[in-house]
């Protein structure tokens, strides 16, 4: 709308100018604001309706993003609930695709076979 009346303003004192009548620079003037704006009031009304769909993108990824994080704080408080029944503290590894939970504990004292692979402590049924 302000480039609406400058352009008017500017056209009139260039008629006004020319033709050295200097009443034609105020008829001229209202005439192209009252006649642009139409066309001004609409392209701002446009320009304001994306400006609003923009802000609630926005606003729809805020919330989202807020939400996620709940969902993850939600997530590693059960874990830590569930890792408080168990005696010993277990791995938790946190990586940007999943979430390892890890109880197993390593005992050094376990014998490994040829290929390094743990001997199984667990008696053989009979």
């Amino acid at each position: 709308m302000l480039f609406l009346l400058i352009l008017s303003v500017i056209l009139g004192a260039v008629v006004s100018g020319i033709t050295g009548i200097g009443i034609l620079f105020w008829v001229v003037a209202i005439i192209i604001f009252i006649l642009g704006l139409p066309g001004s009031l609409i392209g701002s009304f446009i320009h304001g309706e994306n400006e609003y769909s923009q802000d609630r993108a926005d606003y729809r990824e805020l919330m989202r993003e807020i939400a996620e994080e709940e969902r993850m704080d939600r997530y590693l408080d059960k874990i830590d609930e569930l890792s408080d029944n168990y005696v010993d503290k277990p791995n938790i590894y946190i990586d940007n695709r999943q979430v390892h939970f890890h109880n197993h504990s390593v005992d050094n004292n376990q014998q490994r076979d040829k290929n390094g692979r743990f001997i199984s402590t667990k008696k053989k049924k009979e």
